[in-house]
């Protein structure tokens, strides 16, 4: 069973969930169907409760830390949305999709 991660000071939340209410959501938000080819999650030794993220889309990889747990009254939800929109960036800024804006929001 994988450990708790914390996302706020008071609140801690399973990697599994991590996925479910951060991750997934997050990516289906910006990219297609079929983009993504490989993502990760593990823990980060850099912050408190951090995820490291690692994702593959169309060739490209973006690596990113976040849920970080040393930073309070933060949700599932802020976190979800932050990646969300670097996400967004990232693509904007990719081979596959330089100066596309998909920024659903």
């Amino acid at each position: 069973m994988a450990a708790p991660v914390r996302v706020a000071s008071s609140t801690v939340i399973e990697l599994v969930d991590v996925v479910s209410e951060v991750v997934v959501p997050a990516m289906r938000a910006v990219f297609t169907e079929g983009e993504v080819e490989a993502f990760s999650l593990r823990r980060s030794d850099e912050q408190d409760g951090s995820v490291a993220l690692s994702l593959t889309v169309r060739g490209e990889t973006f690596e990113y830390d976040f849920v970080q747990g040393d930073v309070p009254d933060m949700t599932t939800e802020y976190w979800c949305e932050n990646l969300r929109s670097i996400l967004v960036d990232f693509v904007a800024e990719s081979r596959f999709g330089w100066g596309q804006n998909r920024d659903t929001r």
